[in-house]
């Protein structure tokens, strides 16, 4: 099947599942400053939704601390499903020379979603408006450098291992000819399996059996074959031929044509990789973040047990510090650790006594109803039904 046939079966292939609601769905996208976050936001929804934080600072980049940026979207596809798309944007990642307490503020962030969840679901009375902000998919952004993953790209990866949807993008793709991005994806994906780190796999089909047939087989698998994503941002349209196109005006490498229309595949992945956020593979990324990744997280946390940060790094740093330092920062995370299982039981504990004093509330108000009855001459029979008191 050829690159056209996928992008036009893709709306074929979300009629699996249909919701006539609006689909709550969360993406993180985390990379470093000038990576194009912002430009690949605007670009999947199709508009100017953020403002890029490279042309608001004023600060020095350097000093510039990691912040959390929260936008919300709501998008409508060509069959009428509506998307309330939550953007989580991470403007200042990894711009000082230590990035560990950016890795710590992201892992902490999608850790306490889970947390919140998991607390909703302990109450006796639920509330109807929580809003779930677990996050779905982890757009990671990684520099093209010809040398496969950089030090920060496998340390990070690392930490967030296990406890999101993460997806590998190759950004800023208009600067590398077509035989640079080959390269660059072998590098990539040779690194992401040589250390271990997960991603999001399209060819794991045993979590949707009932929904699998050839032509999903088949295009789970050119999906795979294409990891990393390398992708266009643009925020221009033009009107061509009755129709718009998403424009990348200022196309970094000289040998493309200008402008790029960056929907057109032979370019790069950002048509696959929209179509596989948003249409083809939404739904079983909300479902593995529920059945799958959450499940895990709670029965850690519910029997006891951390879910692990991992802070081992024996394996990809290159440090030269002394043996003792790698005791006392694992030593550090413990207490780190110690202290946010202290806080998540005293929350724990706070809402049992609050369930606790629902529940007197609760059985004072029927006792009261029961006497006031009883004056009146009534009571409850087996039945729940009102009868009059035989004298």
């Amino acid at each position: 099947m050829s690159i056209p046939d996928y992008n036009t079966s893709s709306a074929a292939l979300r009629k699996r599942k249909t919701t006539k609601k609006s689909i709550n769905f969360s993406i993180m996208i985390v990379g470093e400053s000038g990576s194009g976050r912002s430009t690949l936001i605007n670009s999947l929804c199709g508009g100017n939704s953020i403002v890029p934080t490279s042309s608001t600072a004023t600060q020095d980049p350097y000093t510039r601390k990691l912040t959390l940026r929260h936008e919300n979207v709501e998008l409508e596809d060509n069959e009428g499903h509506k998307i309330s798309l939550n953007i989580i944007d991470t403007p200042n990642f990894a711009n000082g020379l230590d990035c560990d307490d950016d890795f710590r503020v992201v892992v902490d962030f999608i850790r306490h979603q889970y947390d919140e969840v998991l607390l909703e679901e302990s109450r006796v009375k639920r509330n109807p408006r929580f809003k779930d902000g677990r996050i779905h998919v982890l757009m990671y952004m990684i520099n093209a450098t010809g040398h496969g993953l950089s030090e920060i790209d496998v340390k990070f990866l690392k930490h967030i291992s296990g406890l999101v949807n993460v997806i590998p993008i190759i950004a800023k793709a208009d600067a590398l000819t077509p035989e640079e991005m080959k390269l660059n994806k072998e590098l990539i994906l040779e690194d992401l399996n040589n250390y271990g780190i997960n991603y999001y796999k399209f060819n794991e089909y045993e979590y949707e059996q009932d929904y699998i047939d050839d032509e999903i087989v088949a295009y789970n698998k050119y999906l795979n074959s294409l990891i990393p994503f390398a992708v266009i941002g643009a925020n221009t349209y033009r009107e061509t031929n009755d129709e718009e196109d998403l424009l990348k005006l200022r196309v970094l490498n000289p040998a493309h044509s200008k402008p790029i229309n960056i929907e057109l595949p032979e370019f790069n992945d950002f048509t696959i990789l929209k179509n596989v956020l948003l249409i083809t593979h939404l739904n079983e990324f909300k479902d593995l973040t529920h059945d799958v990744i959450y499940e895990n997280y709670r029965t850690e946390a519910l029997s006891g047990k951390q879910f692990q940060y991992n802070t081992e790094e024996k394996d990809y740093t290159t440090s030269n510090d002394a043996p003792g330092s790698d005791y006392l920062a694992k030593e550090e995370q413990i207490k780190l650790e110690e202290e946010r299982l202290r806080k998540f039981e005293e929350r724990v504990h706070q809402d049992l006594v609050n369930k606790r004093k629902e529940l007197l509330e609760r059985e004072s108000e029927l006792k009261e109803i029961e006497k006031r009855l009883l004056a009146e001459g009534l009571k409850m029979d087996e039945d729940g039904e009102l009868v009059k008191v035989e004298e």
